[in-house]
């Protein structure tokens, strides 16, 4: 099925009739995540939730304003505890905290896991050249599940992942993607993957068709947000 859309944000959730008298409220939000997540990923288990969509933001306004299961709140900084706390506070559905990666590692990520942990979060997260060493650590001191980003279906690489703690795998291939999720679905059959789904409902659809159990959702920045706005406000008002 070929679908043609370069962003889906706006896209409206269709309601049907008797949702809306009879069934759970449902809110269209300004941001709306696209309906064949819900429909086709299978999801991934985290706590007593089944998530099959995450917005990959720590910005409050995007927050508010989108539908997505859980939060991914990862940044190319040293993780924060008032950023963790203040996200997990707000955000009234699963957060997802960075805690290491290729700067923050070793004690500083341990002590960054087990006070998310203490916070509420509903997991962790590890970049792509995070240490097994000390994710070792960290898997023996929390319970959360751990995710870990990975770029490569190196099976070795892989399973000592694995063997070091990691629950859930994060594909971030950029366009090969879809083809990691499809070596990964098949070289460890069953286990939790979550994939970075690209900027368009075909890319979406083909991260599903790979073996991908939810996907990572990228939102617009407000910039983007705002030019489309005042274009259509300068248009309406003919300033030109």
């Amino acid at each position: 099925m070929q679908i043609n859309s370069d962003f889906f944000w706006g896209i409206k959730k269709k309601i049907p009739f008797w949702e809306r008298f009879f069934g759970k409220k449902t809110i269209n939000k300004a941001l709306n995540t696209p309906e064949i997540i819900s429909k086709r990923c299978k999801g991934i288990t985290m706590g007593e939730e089944n998530l099959k969509s995450f917005l990959f933001s720590t910005d409050m306004a995007l927050i508010e304003n989108n539908d997505a299961d859980a939060i991914l709140a990862v940044y190319p900084f040293p993780p924060s505890p008032k950023i963790i706390k203040t996200l997990i506070d707000f955000s009234e559905k699963p957060v997802i905290c960075g805690v290491g990666g290729g700067v923050t590692k070793g004690k500083k990520s341990l002590e960054m896991a087990i006070y998310a942990q203490e916070i509420g979060a509903a997991g962790i997260i590890v970049n792509i050249p995070f240490e097994n060493k000390d994710l070792k650590k960290i898997r023996e001191k929390v319970t959360l599940p751990i995710i870990a980003s990975v770029a490569t279906a190196d099976y070795n690489f892989l399973k000592n992942r694995i063997d070091a703690g990691t629950t859930i795998f994060h594909v971030t291939g950029g366009i090969y993607t879809n083809a990691i999720v499809q070596d990964i679905a098949t070289k460890f059959p069953g286990f939790p993957i979550m994939a970075t789904g690209g900027k368009s409902l075909s890319s979406i659809e083909e991260s599903i068709e790979a073996g991908a159990m939810a996907i990572v959702l990228s939102p617009p920045s407000n910039k983007d947000l705002f030019k489309n706005v005042m274009t259509k406000y300068r248009n309406s008002f003919g300033l030109f």
